[in-house]
């Protein structure tokens, strides 16, 4: 589910966007990033793309199972 949500990065809000635990935002927060502050709650990256010809930083984010975004690991493999 796509929702639009804000990243602190220092003094600086950054507007982002999340879908199924990948954060899309603005290449403003490095390529390195390993945390991420999204709407007040910190959050661990796991993987990270950075679009050099858009400018923009792909983030896979560790999200709590439940959370908004987040997709279950429960579903059957099996056809």
């Amino acid at each position: 589910m796509f929702k639009t949500v804000e990243i602190k990065k220092g003094k600086d809000t950054i507007q982002a966007s999340l879908d199924d635990g990948v954060l899309s935002a603005p290449n403003k927060l490095g390529k390195d990033v390993t945390e991420v502050d999204v709407d007040g709650k910190t959050y661990k990256v796991l993987d990270s793309t950075i679009d050099e010809r858009d400018d923009l930083i792909y983030l896979t984010l560790e999200l709590p199972k439940g959370s908004s975004g987040a997709k279950s690991n429960d579903e059957s493999t099996e056809g």
